[in-house]
């Protein structure tokens, strides 16, 4: 007994290793039973070239719009036509569980399935971003075409608040109106 609290720390150690060793067999065997996703090839080449070629699409507008952002300027608004701008209607094709053709197994339409559940999902986060980009870009047009920068506007603001400063009764109001919405006394 003595000799086991002696040598506590090689015990230890030996077994950790024993542990290591069970718990790389243990992902060896399930290893052994399915290969990794990403080793699984696919049946069908032309739905593997179009998988590949929707994921760089969406990889190559992921990038362009991180680019995008923080680069680009705001702009000034269009001038107004008189033409109306042109209708966009977007076409959502949606399709069924796939069938099974012959000699396909289960797990071979399953995995179809779980494709084109991934693509849906991916076309969608990419017509988000394309409502967000949307968005953004309206949102720095108005901010453009309502910001007013020019020397005459500040001054007019400020004569404008000077005056009223000299009003008693504007004066009043500013204090009880920054007691109000200002910070408390206590944290003054």
């Amino acid at each position: 007994m003595d000799w086991v609290f002696n040598h506590l720390q090689l015990i230890i150690a030996i077994a950790g290793a024993i542990g290591w060793w069970l718990s790389q067999r243990k992902q060896v065997r399930a290893g052994d039973e399915a290969p990794p996703p990403e080793q699984r090839g696919f049946e069908d080449p032309e739905l593997a070239e179009r998988t590949r070629r929707i994921r760089e699409e969406i990889q190559r507008k992921i990038e362009q719009r991180a680019k995008g952002y923080a680069t680009e300027q705001p702009r000034l608004p269009r001038a107004e036509t008189a033409e109306p701008p042109p209708v966009v209607r977007e076409v959502v094709i949606t399709r069924a569980a796939p069938e099974m053709r012959r000699g396909m197994s289960q797990a071979e339409a399953q995995q179809q399935t779980e494709i084109l559940a991934q693509q849906a999902t991916l076309a969608d986060k990419l017509r988000e971003a394309e409502l967000m980009k949307a968005a953004a870009l309206k949102r720095t047009e108005f901010e453009a075409a309502t910001a007013d920068h020019s020397v005459a506007a500040r001054t007019l603001s400020r004569s404008t608040v000077l005056d009223d400063l000299r009003d008693p009764a504007a004066l009043r109001r500013a204090f009880i109106l920054r007691e109000v919405l200002g910070p408390p006394v206590a944290l003054r």
